[in-house]
Protein backbone atom coordinates (compact mmCIF):
# COMPACT_ATOMS: atom_id res chain seq x y z
CA UNK A 1 0.00 0.00 0.00
CA UNK A 2 1.57 3.49 -1.02
CA UNK A 3 2.11 5.65 2.04
CA UNK A 4 -0.56 8.44 0.36
CA UNK A 5 -3.12 5.29 1.14
CA UNK A 6 -1.93 4.88 4.43
CA UNK A 7 -2.15 8.04 5.02
CA UNK A 8 -5.76 8.51 3.55
CA UNK A 9 -6.83 5.30 5.74
CA UNK A 10 -5.68 6.39 9.09
CA UNK A 11 -7.83 10.13 8.42
CA UNK A 12 -10.95 8.73 7.29
CA UNK A 13 -10.63 6.34 10.53
CA UNK A 14 -10.46 9.95 12.58
CA UNK A 15 -13.09 11.63 10.92
CA UNK A 16 -15.81 8.62 10.81
CA UNK A 17 -15.61 8.07 14.42
CA UNK A 18 -15.83 11.67 15.29
CA UNK A 19 -18.29 12.33 13.33
CA UNK A 20 -20.01 8.88 14.56
CA UNK A 21 -19.75 10.13 18.41
CA UNK A 22 -20.36 6.62 19.93
CA UNK A 23 -18.69 3.42 20.19
CA UNK A 24 -17.98 1.93 16.73
CA UNK A 25 -17.29 -2.22 16.28
CA UNK A 26 -13.93 -2.76 13.79
CA UNK A 27 -16.45 -4.64 11.65
CA UNK A 28 -18.13 -1.75 11.06
CA UNK A 29 -15.27 0.82 10.67
CA UNK A 30 -13.79 -1.56 8.39
CA UNK A 31 -16.68 -2.40 6.40
CA UNK A 32 -16.80 1.73 5.96
CA UNK A 33 -13.04 1.56 4.58
CA UNK A 34 -14.58 -0.72 1.93
CA UNK A 35 -17.44 1.54 0.85
CA UNK A 36 -14.44 3.86 0.44
CA UNK A 37 -14.24 3.84 -3.55
CA UNK A 38 -10.23 4.74 -3.71
CA UNK A 39 -9.49 2.19 -0.73
CA UNK A 40 -11.91 -0.82 -1.33
CA UNK A 41 -8.88 -3.29 -3.15
CA UNK A 42 -6.91 -2.60 -0.63
CA UNK A 43 -9.48 -2.39 2.41
CA UNK A 44 -10.56 -5.90 2.10
CA UNK A 45 -7.72 -7.55 3.44
CA UNK A 46 -7.29 -4.73 6.35
CA UNK A 47 -6.85 -6.85 9.79
CA UNK A 48 -7.38 -6.06 13.08
CA UNK A 49 -3.80 -6.33 13.82
CA UNK A 50 -3.06 -3.59 11.00
CA UNK A 51 -5.51 -1.64 12.48
CA UNK A 52 -3.81 -2.02 15.94
CA UNK A 53 -0.76 -1.09 14.16
CA UNK A 54 -2.97 2.44 12.83
CA UNK A 55 -3.65 3.48 16.35
CA UNK A 56 -0.24 4.78 17.57
CA UNK A 57 0.56 6.12 13.66
CA UNK A 58 -2.73 8.03 14.46
CA UNK A 59 -1.57 9.08 17.84
CA UNK A 60 1.49 10.72 16.22
CA UNK A 61 -0.22 12.24 12.99
CA UNK A 62 -3.48 13.81 14.31
CA UNK A 63 -2.90 13.99 17.95
CA UNK A 64 -5.59 11.51 18.45
CA UNK A 65 -6.01 8.47 20.95
CA UNK A 66 -8.60 5.32 19.63
CA UNK A 67 -9.22 2.84 22.00
CA UNK A 68 -11.49 -0.11 22.34
CA UNK A 69 -14.97 0.64 25.03
CA UNK A 70 -15.60 -2.86 26.31
CA UNK A 71 -18.58 -2.40 27.98
CA UNK A 72 -20.02 0.29 24.74
CA UNK A 73 -18.76 -2.44 22.35
CA UNK A 74 -16.20 -0.62 20.37
CA UNK A 75 -13.94 1.83 19.63
CA UNK A 76 -14.18 5.60 20.83
CA UNK A 77 -12.15 8.39 20.48
CA UNK A 78 -10.76 9.01 24.07
CA UNK A 79 -8.81 11.94 23.80
CA UNK A 80 -8.28 14.90 21.25
CA UNK A 81 -9.54 18.11 20.42
CA UNK A 82 -11.78 17.89 17.93
CA UNK A 83 -10.36 17.86 14.25
CA UNK A 84 -10.50 21.04 12.11
CA UNK A 85 -12.39 21.40 9.54
CA UNK A 86 -9.89 22.05 7.08
CA UNK A 87 -8.81 18.17 8.07
CA UNK A 88 -11.58 17.22 5.82
CA UNK A 89 -10.18 19.05 2.55
CA UNK A 90 -7.49 17.73 3.32
CA UNK A 91 -8.84 14.30 3.04
CA UNK A 92 -10.37 15.35 0.02
CA UNK A 93 -6.60 16.04 -1.96
CA UNK A 94 -5.65 12.52 -0.84
CA UNK A 95 -8.76 10.97 -1.86
CA UNK A 96 -8.43 12.54 -5.00
CA UNK A 97 -4.43 11.45 -5.44
CA UNK A 98 -5.59 7.99 -4.62
CA UNK A 99 -8.63 7.84 -7.16
CA UNK A 100 -6.41 9.16 -9.73
CA UNK A 101 -4.93 5.19 -9.32
CA UNK A 102 -8.39 4.26 -10.43
CA UNK A 103 -8.34 1.09 -13.18
CA UNK A 104 -8.07 3.06 -16.80
CA UNK A 105 -11.13 0.92 -17.57
CA UNK A 106 -12.56 3.47 -16.00
CA UNK A 107 -11.63 6.40 -17.67
CA UNK A 108 -14.51 6.99 -19.98
CA UNK A 109 -16.50 7.53 -16.97
CA UNK A 110 -15.16 9.10 -14.77
CA UNK A 111 -13.11 12.56 -16.25
CA UNK A 112 -11.60 15.27 -13.60
CA UNK A 113 -9.92 18.01 -14.38
CA UNK A 114 -6.88 18.09 -16.70
CA UNK A 115 -4.69 20.59 -14.95
CA UNK A 116 -3.73 18.63 -11.72
CA UNK A 117 -1.69 20.78 -8.88
CA UNK A 118 1.69 20.37 -8.30
CA UNK A 119 3.08 19.91 -5.07
CA UNK A 120 0.37 17.84 -3.19
CA UNK A 121 3.74 15.40 -2.43
CA UNK A 122 4.73 17.36 0.42
CA UNK A 123 1.27 17.53 2.28
CA UNK A 124 1.82 14.72 4.70
CA UNK A 125 5.72 15.13 5.54
CA UNK A 126 4.63 19.14 6.33
CA UNK A 127 1.40 17.75 8.54
CA UNK A 128 3.93 15.23 10.37
CA UNK A 129 6.00 18.71 11.05
CA UNK A 130 3.20 21.28 12.03
CA UNK A 131 2.27 18.33 14.26
CA UNK A 132 4.81 17.53 15.50
CA UNK A 133 6.12 21.67 15.57
CA UNK A 134 9.13 20.58 13.76
CA UNK A 135 11.03 23.10 11.70
CA UNK A 136 11.61 22.46 8.03
CA UNK A 137 13.68 23.25 4.97
CA UNK A 138 13.13 23.38 1.28
CA UNK A 139 14.06 25.04 -1.85
CA UNK A 140 11.71 27.22 -3.00
CA UNK A 141 11.48 28.88 -6.16
CA UNK A 142 9.08 32.28 -6.57
CA UNK A 143 7.88 32.44 -10.41
CA UNK A 144 9.82 35.95 -11.07
CA UNK A 145 13.00 34.50 -9.58
CA UNK A 146 15.70 33.08 -11.79
CA UNK A 147 17.28 30.62 -9.15
CA UNK A 148 15.75 28.69 -5.81
CA UNK A 149 15.87 30.37 -2.00
CA UNK A 150 16.47 27.84 0.96
CA UNK A 151 14.08 28.51 3.46
CA UNK A 152 14.03 27.01 7.49
CA UNK A 153 10.45 27.91 8.43
CA UNK A 154 8.53 27.01 11.16
CA UNK A 155 5.38 25.54 9.53
CA UNK A 156 2.30 26.55 11.36
CA UNK A 157 -0.73 25.37 9.04
CA UNK A 158 -1.81 24.31 5.16
CA UNK A 159 -4.34 26.23 3.48
CA UNK A 160 -5.85 24.78 0.55
CA UNK A 161 -7.30 28.04 -2.25
CA UNK A 162 -8.79 27.02 -6.03
CA UNK A 163 -7.11 23.58 -6.53
CA UNK A 164 -3.81 24.49 -5.02
CA UNK A 165 -2.18 24.26 -1.20
CA UNK A 166 -0.28 26.50 0.90
CA UNK A 167 1.98 26.63 3.65
CA UNK A 168 1.90 29.04 6.26
CA UNK A 169 5.42 29.34 7.82
CA UNK A 170 6.60 31.32 10.72
CA UNK A 171 10.02 32.92 9.38
CA UNK A 172 12.35 32.81 12.42
CA UNK A 173 15.25 35.38 10.96
CA UNK A 174 12.91 37.94 10.08
CA UNK A 175 10.07 37.06 12.77
CA UNK A 176 7.50 37.50 10.26
CA UNK A 177 4.76 34.67 8.51
CA UNK A 178 5.02 33.58 4.94
CA UNK A 179 2.80 31.87 2.63
CA UNK A 180 4.44 29.60 0.13
CA UNK A 181 2.72 27.62 -2.19
CA UNK A 182 3.42 23.97 -2.22
CA UNK A 183 3.64 23.95 -6.00
CA UNK A 184 6.98 25.93 -5.70
CA UNK A 185 8.88 23.69 -3.47
CA UNK A 186 11.69 21.57 -4.03
CA UNK A 187 13.81 19.37 -1.93
CA UNK A 188 11.50 19.85 1.55
CA UNK A 189 12.92 18.02 4.58
CA UNK A 190 12.23 18.08 8.61
CA UNK A 191 14.71 19.05 10.87
CA UNK A 192 14.98 18.23 14.67
CA UNK A 193 14.56 21.62 15.47
CA UNK A 194 11.31 22.51 17.52
CA UNK A 195 9.37 25.31 17.82
CA UNK A 196 6.53 27.14 19.68
CA UNK A 197 3.74 29.29 17.17
CA UNK A 198 4.29 33.02 17.41
CA UNK A 199 2.10 34.35 20.81
CA UNK A 200 -1.28 34.89 19.83
CA UNK A 201 -1.12 33.17 16.49
CA UNK A 202 -4.85 31.18 16.27
CA UNK A 203 -4.90 29.34 13.01
CA UNK A 204 -8.49 28.11 13.21
CA UNK A 205 -9.14 32.10 12.95
CA UNK A 206 -6.17 33.38 11.04
CA UNK A 207 -7.92 33.00 7.81
CA UNK A 208 -11.06 33.63 8.95
CA UNK A 209 -11.76 37.23 7.03
CA UNK A 210 -9.89 36.38 3.71
CA UNK A 211 -10.82 35.22 0.65
CA UNK A 212 -7.75 32.97 -0.58
CA UNK A 213 -4.28 33.22 0.91
CA UNK A 214 -3.59 36.91 1.70
CA UNK A 215 -4.05 38.17 5.07
CA UNK A 216 -3.17 41.90 5.45
CA UNK A 217 -1.82 42.34 9.00
CA UNK A 218 -2.96 46.56 9.58
CA UNK A 219 -6.05 46.91 8.21
CA UNK A 220 -9.36 45.78 8.82
CA UNK A 221 -11.84 43.59 6.80
CA UNK A 222 -14.10 45.15 4.74
CA UNK A 223 -17.71 45.05 4.09
CA UNK A 224 -18.08 44.02 0.41
CA UNK A 225 -21.50 44.71 -0.98
CA UNK A 226 -22.46 42.94 -4.39
CA UNK A 227 -25.02 43.16 -6.75
CA UNK A 228 -24.83 40.08 -9.44
CA UNK A 229 -27.84 39.20 -12.14
CA UNK A 230 -30.40 36.67 -11.25
CA UNK A 231 -28.73 33.82 -12.83
CA UNK A 232 -25.10 34.19 -11.74
CA UNK A 233 -26.90 34.99 -8.15
CA UNK A 234 -28.34 31.00 -8.17
CA UNK A 235 -24.13 30.13 -8.49
CA UNK A 236 -23.15 32.24 -5.65
CA UNK A 237 -26.17 31.25 -3.66
CA UNK A 238 -25.31 27.09 -4.05
CA UNK A 239 -21.39 27.86 -3.92
CA UNK A 240 -20.79 30.93 -1.62
CA UNK A 241 -17.59 32.99 -2.08
CA UNK A 242 -17.16 32.98 1.58
CA UNK A 243 -18.62 31.58 4.72
CA UNK A 244 -19.30 35.51 5.73
CA UNK A 245 -21.96 35.79 2.67
CA UNK A 246 -25.23 37.30 3.31
CA UNK A 247 -28.15 37.54 1.36
CA UNK A 248 -29.54 41.29 1.61
CA UNK A 249 -32.23 41.16 -1.26
CA UNK A 250 -33.42 38.12 -3.48
CA UNK A 251 -35.66 39.21 -6.32
CA UNK A 252 -36.25 38.00 -9.80
CA UNK A 253 -33.72 40.86 -10.94
CA UNK A 254 -31.08 40.79 -8.48
CA UNK A 255 -29.15 39.18 -5.61
CA UNK A 256 -27.38 41.47 -3.23
CA UNK A 257 -24.87 39.53 -0.99
CA UNK A 258 -22.22 41.09 1.38
CA UNK A 259 -18.84 39.55 2.55
CA UNK A 260 -16.69 40.53 5.39
CA UNK A 261 -13.48 39.80 4.12
CA UNK A 262 -10.46 41.11 3.23
CA UNK A 263 -10.27 43.35 0.14
CA UNK A 264 -7.22 41.95 -1.52
CA UNK A 265 -5.76 40.82 -4.97
CA UNK A 266 -7.46 37.41 -4.44
CA UNK A 267 -11.16 39.07 -4.05
CA UNK A 268 -10.40 41.76 -6.72
CA UNK A 269 -9.26 38.38 -9.50
CA UNK A 270 -12.27 36.47 -8.18
CA UNK A 271 -14.28 39.60 -8.77
CA UNK A 272 -13.06 41.13 -12.24
CA UNK A 273 -13.32 36.95 -13.37
CA UNK A 274 -17.22 37.29 -13.24
CA UNK A 275 -17.29 39.93 -15.71
CA UNK A 276 -20.38 41.74 -16.17
CA UNK A 277 -22.44 39.65 -14.15
CA UNK A 278 -21.28 41.47 -10.77
CA UNK A 279 -21.40 45.17 -9.60
CA UNK A 280 -19.57 46.44 -6.32
CA UNK A 281 -21.51 48.48 -4.87
CA UNK A 282 -19.50 49.11 -1.66
CA UNK A 283 -16.90 49.74 -0.59
CA UNK A 284 -16.02 53.04 -3.27
CA UNK A 285 -12.23 51.75 -3.44
CA UNK A 286 -12.80 48.38 -4.65
CA UNK A 287 -16.11 49.58 -7.06
CA UNK A 288 -13.26 52.77 -8.78
CA UNK A 289 -10.74 49.84 -8.97
CA UNK A 290 -12.90 47.59 -10.77
CA UNK A 291 -13.96 49.91 -13.06
CA UNK A 292 -10.47 51.36 -13.86
CA UNK A 293 -9.54 47.84 -14.67
CA UNK A 294 -12.44 47.07 -17.19
CA UNK A 295 -11.78 50.70 -18.31
CA UNK A 296 -8.13 50.07 -19.10
CA UNK A 297 -9.18 46.54 -20.43
CA UNK A 298 -11.18 48.56 -23.34
CA UNK A 299 -9.01 50.84 -24.20
CA UNK A 300 -6.30 48.34 -24.51
CA UNK A 301 -8.44 46.53 -27.13
CA UNK A 302 -8.86 49.61 -29.22
CA UNK A 303 -5.63 50.63 -29.42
Amino acid sequence: MTTHAHFLRQLLLVLRLQSLRRAVPFEELRNYLLEQTSLQDLAANYSQRTFQRDLPKIAERFGVTIAHDRRAGGYVITSTDPLPEGYQRLHDAFELQEFLRLPTALSPFVQWESRRPLGTEWLQPLVRSVQQRRQVSFQYHKFWDDEPSTRTVSPLLLKEFKGRWYLLAHDPVRDVLRCFGLDRIQALESTTHSFEPPANFQPEVYYAHSFGIIRPDHEPPAEIVLALKPTQGQYLKSFPLHSSQRVLVDTDEELLIQLTVYNTHDLLMELLSLGDQVQVLAPASLKMQVKQIHAAAVSGCTT
